[in-house]
């Protein structure tokens, strides 16, 4: 509704006068206002104010300054309130002269979109120069010496390599020797006679770089590298230098592997716990071999239960124990087990695992197994392997199936844990990686070239062109008109067969049926009779090969009739259908 017509609304459930604001405030939360704009305080108070001054036909009058009640309330109206209700007031702001004056934006020019372009190449140049790749230090050092003719100490040789920018900026000595300490060794594995060599000067015993002469004859590459490893304070084990960055990492890595104190102790709480497992099964053992039979057989089917055993029965008993019948699931094979359970701490003989050989033949079981506290002779221990297979669980392995089952025992978790290396190698890869990526990404960035954006799309074209075009459009619930071509009814229900019965009855659809001169209104019929034929129709066949009833057909007109006159004639039969599809 309307402004004037929501506050009329308020003024009524109220039965106050209300200022205009808070007549607004209660339309908006009622939800009377059918377009609230941007600012309907302002809209509410102009509209309350012209309907107040009319002339005559008022329903609003004013009781004090934006104060609005109903005239049928009989209130005193204030005409000087009325005067000044719906009246902008000026804003003492807008006569006091500006901060700053209005500043001037230069237009669009080719030539400053030309010198975005220079700056931006220039940005570009100093990234690359920050990312400057330097040629192997023992190139830059070796060019540097020849033009010296003599020897140099690392601190003067260093100066020399970043004035001719032939090194990075934080290039140290430790570097600088590392590099040419490598490429001697380099050059020593290929059987070459080093470049580069290294002494101590008599006086002060300073270290002077120098290149090693080409000539034949004098010391060998061996001794070369030697001595200039001698000098610069490296280590040369079995033909190979230690760099001092490698040394550095040793000893990091050194620093950071466990004392062996801490491995002492791992391997003692591994060793520990073995041995902790190993006593309490001994005393486990005792336990069980104290039970009285009923106790122990409980236990036992317990214990079972706990390692999956199933549909456990007794079949026959003796003074010895239970003969027990379960089955359990390997695999994808249903197993059946012949069970016998020896009381007491008796060794288990060799007639014992006969006896249950010959249980599983009369109890139809694929495997025997015998559950004892005693200990087995080696003449059972052959004999179960002699026949049909028969498992033994005696001593301490049936302490170990309670402690797999955990059961009659309660657990403490012990926790240790190593040092996992493949993960931290993992790591490292996936580091470099992701560092790669980065690269790439920043190098396709820099060569990519500024791109234009597309101007922006005008909401409401592909409404206002099919309006246009004179097409049929169908307003989505946001309020999005969407177009719909001709010849588009009833696809749906022509593809989903049985299920598309929503265009059948009623609607446009059935309203285009009866204009012939209506575009695509014989594709429609045509369709409309397919369908028909798929469902069965009225009196034809259903969709589950059921004959249809007549009466079906003519259920729609019954209310029809009903209503008076006299009761339309019942529709042909449908023709039967040809015996390939019109389509």
């Amino acid at each position: 509704m309307t402004f004037y017509e929501a506050a009329l609304r308020v003024l009524e459930e109220a039965g106050t006068p209300l200022l205009s604001s808070d007549i607004t405030k209660r339309a908006v939360e009622k939800g009377l206002l059918s377009h609230v704009g941007k600012t309907p305080e302002v809209t509410m108070l102009s509209r309350l104010a012209a309907m107040a001054k009319r002339p005559r036909d008022r329903k609003l009058q004013v009781t004090a300054k934006d104060t609005f009640a109903l005239t049928d309330w009989m209130l005193p109206e204030d005409p000087d309130a009325l005067a000044q209700t719906g009246v902008i007031e000026p804003n003492p702001e807008e006569n006091l002269p500006p901060y700053r004056p209005s500043e001037r934006h230069p237009e669009a020019h080719a030539e400053y979109l030309r010198s975005i372009g220079r700056q931006s190449d220039r940005k570009r140049s100093r990234d690359d120069d920050r990312k400057k790749k330097f040629p192997p230090i023992s190139e830059v050092a070796f060019e540097a010496l020849q033009e010296a003719q003599t020897a140099l100490p690392p601190g003067e040789l260093l100066a020399r390599l970043k004035a001719r920018e032939g090194v990075a900026d934080d290039c140290s000595i430790g570097q600088l020797i590392d590099g040419l300490a490598s490429d001697n060794q380099k050059r020593l594995d290929e059987n070459r006679k080093p470049l580069f060599a290294a002494a101590r000067s008599a006086e002060g015993n300073e270290l002077q770089l120098s290149l090693e002469p080409q000539a034949e004859g004098g010391p060998t590459a061996l001794e070369v590298q030697t001595a200039f490893c001698s000098a610069c304070h490296l280590t040369f084990e079995s033909g190979r230098v230690v760099l001092r960055s490698e040394r550095k990492r040793d000893e990091q890595a050194a620093s950071s592997a466990p004392s062996a104190d801490d491995l002492a102790l791992i391997q003692t709480a591994r060793v520990a716990g073995k041995d902790a497992r190993k006593a309490m099964a001994r005393v486990l053992r005792k336990k069980l071999v104290d039970l009285e039979l009923g106790t122990f057989e409980k236990a036992c089917v317990r214990m079972l239960h706990g390692l999956h055993f199933r549909e456990l029965k007794v079949a026959r008993r003796s003074k010895e124990g239970p003969l027990l019948s379960a089955r359990k699931r390997e695999g994808s094979l249903e197993i059946r087990y012949a069970i016998r359970v020896l009381k007491g701490g008796g060794a288990v003989e060799r007639r014992h695992i006969q006896e249950t050989r010959r249980e599983l033949q009369q109890t139809g079981a694929n495997v025997g197994l015998v559950l004892t506290a005693g200990e087995a002779r080696g003449d059972a221990r052959s004999e179960c392997t002699s026949g049909a297979l028969v498992m033994l669980w005696a001593g301490d392995a049936l302490a170990d199936k309670f402690f797999e089952a955990k059961v009659g025992v309660s657990v403490t978790t012990v926790e240790l844990f190593d040092i996992d290396e493949a993960f931290f190698a993992q790591a490292k890869l996936d580091a470099d990686d992701a560092a790669k990526r980065r690269e790439e990404r920043q190098k396709e960035r820099d060569q990519r070239e500024p791109r234009s954006s597309d101007a922006p799309k005008t909401e409401g074209a592909p409404a206002a062109e099919a309006s246009a075009s004179g097409e049929p459009t169908t307003t989505i619930p946001d309020g999005t008109p969407a177009v719909r071509a001709e010849g588009d009814e009833g696809d749906e229900g022509d593809d989903e067969g049985d299920d598309g019965e929503e265009g059948d009855e009623g609607g446009p659809e059935a309203a285009a049926d009866g204009a012939p001169g209506a575009e695509g209104g014989e594709g429609r019929r045509r369709r409309r009779r397919r369908r028909r034929r798929r469902r069965g129709g009225a009196g034809g066949p259903r969709p589950d090969g059921t004959p249809g009833s007549p009466g079906e057909a003519g259920a729609s007109a019954a209310p029809a009739s009903s209503s008076g006159g006299e009761a339309p004639a019942a529709p042909p039969p449908p023709a039967p259908p040809p015996s390939s599809d019109p389509a």
